[in-house]
């Protein structure tokens, strides 16, 4: 079943709870403006949001983004959500903080470094980056790419690494009709 399928089923798959690397940016930048690259329902776009940020989510689940859009209309938050594939997203501006909560291990490894390259290039000097995907350690195999060890920080060798870890989370399950299951996780906040 398709994200877009289950964010209809579901009243919220992933939680109104933010991820706490999301959480933890406002240790490090207070204002500006985020794009959340893959928002889903869009539990992080609306933490941003409500903290003060002009944000932009992206996500290719119609579902997902309708959930988004009437949340921030109804609390009239700066979000503007767009329904459309991330590798697709016109780049057209810098943005203060970019995430990407669970989402580049859905692409190719050819996509990712293109997307991650976009990424830090759209990210204004002194920006942040919060990024978290699935490792190979994950008892799930089926994803696309599964991230090797410190993979992940590679990518950032040439910004400043406020914060990475690579861990085994929580026992947890997604919606009503999810089944109990943990994810091999890496995750990272660095700046430009």
């Amino acid at each position: 079943m398709s994200f877009d399928e289950q964010y209809k089923k579901e009243k919220c798959l992933w939680g109104t709870e933010p991820t706490p690397i999301v959480k933890s940016l406002l240790k490090h930048k207070k204002t500006g403006n985020a794009l959340d690259i893959g928002s889903g329902e869009g539990r992080n776009s609306i933490f941003l949001a409500r903290n003060g940020f002009d944000v932009t989510a992206v996500d290719v689940s119609k579902n997902g983004i309708e959930k988004l859009k009437e949340i921030s209309n109804k609390e009239k938050l700066k979000i503007n959500a767009n329904i459309e594939d991330i590798r697709n997203f016109d780049f057209n501006q810098s943005y203060d903080v970019i995430i990407s909560i669970a989402t580049l291990h859905f692409l190719k490894i050819g996509d990712i470094v293109k997307m991650i390259s976009k990424i830090k290039k759209y990210t204004k000097k002194g920006g942040l980056n919060a990024i978290s995907v699935f490792t190979d350690e994950n008892d799930e195999k089926g994803f696309p790419y599964l991230f090797k060890k410190e993979e992940l920080k590679k990518f950032y060798k040439d910004w400043e690494i406020l914060f990475e870890r690579e861990f085994i989370g929580p026992l947890e399950k997604h919606g009503d009709n999810g089944k109990w299951h943990k994810h091999a996780v890496a995750v990272i906040i660095a700046r430009k």
